[in-house]
Parts: C-alpha cells; sequence; structure tokens
C-alpha cells in the first residue's frame, strides 16, 4: 500500500527538480520562482507552491522546460 504524499513532500520534490532545471543556480531559480511565468497564467511559481494543484502544475512544466516544450 502506497501514502499519499505531503504538500510538503511534493513541495520539495519541486524545489529539487526546478534547483536541477536551472542546474543548482539558486539565484536564477529563485528569480524564475517569483517571476510570472507565461506556462502557468502569469503567476509566479512561488505563488502556487501552497496546494497540491498547484504543486503540480508547476512540477508538469518543469518537466515540459527540461524537454525544450514552452507552453
Amino acid at each position: 500500500m502506497t501514502e499519499e504524499m505531503t504538500t510538503e513532500q511534493l513541495r520539495e520534490i519541486a524545489y529539487q527538480e526546478i534547483l536541477e532545471l536551472f542546474e543548482n543556480d539558486r539565484a536564477a531559480a529563485g528569480q524564475w520562482m517569483s517571476s510570472s511565468v507565461r506556462g502557468l497564467g502569469n503567476h509566479p511559481p512561488i505563488s502556487l507552491m501552497g496546494t497540491k494543484a498547484g504543486i503540480g502544475k508547476v512540477r508538469r512544466l518543469v518537466g515540459q522546460m527540461e524537454h525544450g516544450v514552452f507552453p
């Protein structure tokens, strides 16, 4: 039986994925997190990190960006 991940666990995974996307450049990752992002409806990613649904949106976008897909 698998346990559902908590919001905090998902948030931590998302932060790690974002850092990987920005090659561990914390300043660049932080700037992206606080900037309006078109692929997120012009919301900054940090504003979506409070819910599982929001974290999912950010993670999907990061995954797309890793594969060169920019919505």
